[in-house]
């Protein structure tokens, strides 16, 4: 069982992990047609279809993360979107690992916390 410091921390972390959702997700749905760019290149079609399917599933992420409602799905929901943007990074970029080349360190990371966060028991 859990003290309550380490429950604190756990909940910062899932709400942290759900909050980061939020700029990402406002972007795509702001500037669908940019996104849909990028989403094409990495060869999700139709692009704009899966910029509003990964932006719902931001929100539900975020949403469950931010609120405690469900923290396993919507912790498992992040990862699909992450995945999807780590491939997405990989495929339009040459595969790297540090973020800043573009590469998918950060989307694994943020996956892995997130996780963890979620299905600590």
């Amino acid at each position: 069982m859990l003290s309550d410091p380490e429950v604190d921390a756990r909940t910062a972390v899932l709400v942290l992990c759900g909050a980061f959702f939020l700029p990402h997700t406002i972007a795509k749905l702001r500037r669908i047609d940019r996104a849909s760019v990028f989403f094409e290149k990495a060869g999700f079609r139709p692009a704009p279809a899966f910029v509003v399917l990964a932006a719902a599933m931001e929100l539900i992420a975020a949403f469950g993360l931010i609120s405690g409602l469900y923290p396993r799905t919507a912790a498992i929901a992040g990862t699909i979107v992450l995945a999807g943007a780590a491939f997405g990074v990989g495929r339009v970029h040459k595969p790297m690992w540090r973020w800043q080349h573009p590469g998918v360190e950060y989307m694994i990371f943020w996956s892995a916390i997130m996780l963890t966060a979620a299905f600590l028991a």
